[in-house]
């Protein structure tokens, strides 16, 4: 095995589990808040679902960064083309709010403050997508341009990736929204629980996992 094929079978491996444990988070954060949005146990289910959008949102922005790094990494203009995304910055972002919002949904079962905690859990998990859509919508672009495909297939995965990181962004800014009208005691409860609704359907639909599996398939 030559050493620029292990190093895109570490990637593919990497990335591969990441997208796993989005997807996992995104099922359980769905499941979690249609039950809380029945009325059963909403404010303990509501912590729960904080914590599992957490999660993925921290292996997305991990996973990410990861790859960033190692395109970074590539000489000549390829990673010239990387350094000038200035992406590190947002996805570090999006792991520490993903970080974050495990932590306040680990004190929101606690009954410390649990409505307000998964609320700024909310809010921060939205202002991180909001900062990494630009940088996804790049690394997408870079992501096409490298890879092996006919031009009609280019141009087809380059549109679905670049629209991707506009849904990114109005899931970011609808949960930014809601966070804060949570915060303001309309509903909070319900508000919440459609914000994550919306981000753990984000994520099982699109996240990093998209881009690998289209590569992938379309590739091939």
């Amino acid at each position: 095995m030559s050493a620029v094929d292990k190093v895109h079978f570490e990637s593919t491996g990497t990335s591969s589990g990441a997208s796993i444990s989005e997807a996992i988070g995104g099922i359980v954060a769905i499941v979690l808040t249609i039950l809380g949005l029945a009325h059963i146990a909403p404010i303990f289910l509501v912590a729960i679902a904080t914590i599992a959008v957490g999660v993925a949102l921290a292996f997305e922005g991990a996973a990410v960064a990861g790859e960033y790094a190692r395109l970074l990494t590539r000489p000549g203009e390829e990673g010239a083309a990387v350094s000038d995304l200035g992406g590190g910055a947002a996805w570090a972002t999006e792991f520490l709010a993903g970080s974050a919002g495990i932590i306040l949904g680990i004190l929101a079962l606690l009954n410390v403050e649990s409505t307000n905690l998964v609320a700024i859990a909310a809010i921060g998990f939205g202002g991180a997508l909001v900062l990494s859509s630009n940088s996804a919508a790049q690394l997408n672009v870079l992501k096409v341009a490298r890879a092996q495909l006919e031009e009609p297939a280019r141009h087809l995965l380059g549109g679905v990736l670049s629209g991707s990181a506009g849904v990114q962004a109005i899931a970011g800014l609808q949960a930014i929204v809601l966070g804060i009208l949570a915060l303001a005691g309309f509903a909070p409860v319900v508000l919440i629980l459609i914000a994550l609704l919306a981000l753990g359907t984000f994520i099982l639909i699109n996240g990093s996992a998209l881009s690998g599996v289209m590569l992938s398939v379309m590739g091939r």
